[in-house]
């Protein structure tokens, strides 16, 4: 199992805007929904203890907010998780850079993750550039990652992500065997309270979702699945394969996985898109617990 590296204590200030969708809201409201690995109360001891800043002044319980507003958090010195740190560049050229991501990570500073974030590490590797992910994967979710190089380069795949021209592949192992060779998932997916989210139409902010599956092979009740996402919402796969009783193996949110393991097992596998005139098909090498179920599968060919 690769090393997972822990870093010595380090003053954690966060800075952000205010996005447009939470103009007019109290700032400890604000916190609690945007950031809500903490929950209300405890966003208003830090506002009371002037620990959050907006536009240069000390934020007061009950503030409104407005679009842009910059907030500055500073949550003090802290221990973050034990992240693998390790980069693997599997593409780049004067636009894109593309990694194989590893677990557990986030993309961008989150929660008790700072330092031990991917924007956070490219930062110290390639001083010249500033990171700026193209798409999201979760901190436990391997795979293929892209950063574009430019603003420019930003703007283009943004645009052919809110068009829906990127295709994307994942492998997903999941605990039990699918009762079709394919199916789809046609769910809307809401957020509960807190951060977990679930299928059904009558939960809060409920958003379309379409996830096609294809079984793969299994060992020992657990499966092997191609899973392509037809649209993008925050913890898509995870939700909908734990919504038909397929949760992904040792997932510690949506199935029954423990936070202390990690052999964590839904991989971004391929991805083709277009970044300006280039086509571009990347593939990403999956994690050696996966080996076993891509041998069998090779063994019938």
């Amino acid at each position: 199992m690769t090393r997972l590296q822990t870093l010595p204590p380090t003053e954690q200030i966060y800075r952000s805007h205010v996005p447009p969708q939470y103009d007019g809201f109290p700032i400890e409201k604000y916190f609690a929904t945007r950031f809500s690995y903490q929950d209300e109360e405890e966003w208003s001891r830090q506002i009371f203890a002037g620990k959050i800043i907006v536009n240069d002044k000390v934020a007061l319980i009950g503030q409104k907010l407005r679009t842009s507003d910059l907030t500055v958090t500073n949550a003090g010195f802290r221990i973050e998780p034990a992240a693998d740190r390790n980069l693997d560049v599997i593409y780049e050229d004067k636009d894109i850079r593309a990694f194989n991501k590893r677990a557990p990570i986030p993309v961008h500073p989150c929660g008790r993750y700072y330092k031990n974030s991917m924007t956070e590490i490219l930062k110290q590797v390639y001083l010249n550039e500033v990171p700026r992910p193209i798409q999201r994967l979760d901190v436990t979710t391997t795979g293929i990652i892209v950063f574009a190089r430019t603003q420019k380069a930003a703007a283009f795949l943004m645009q052919e992500f809110k068009q829906n021209r990127v295709e994307k592949e994942y492998f997903a192992l999941v605990e039990g065997v699918p009762e079709s060779k394919q199916f789809t998932i046609d769910q809307p997916i809401g957020k509960l309270a807190g951060s977990k989210r679930v299928v059904g139409e009558g939960i809060p902010g409920f958003q379309s979702a379409r996830t096609d599956v294809e079984w793969l092979t299994s060992i020992n009740n657990c499966s092997l699945l191609k899973v392509i996402p037809r649209s993008g919402r925050t913890n898509q796969i995870r939700v909908h394969l734990a919504s038909v009783g397929l949760p992904i193996y040792n997932d510690s949110v949506y199935g029954r996985g423990k936070v202390s393991d990690f052999e964590f097992s839904l991989h971004h596998r391929c991805m083709k898109f277009r970044c300006f005139d280039t086509q571009i098909q990347l593939t990403a090498i999956c994690p050696p617990h996966f080996q076993p179920y891509v041998n069998k599968i090779e063994e019938k060919k």
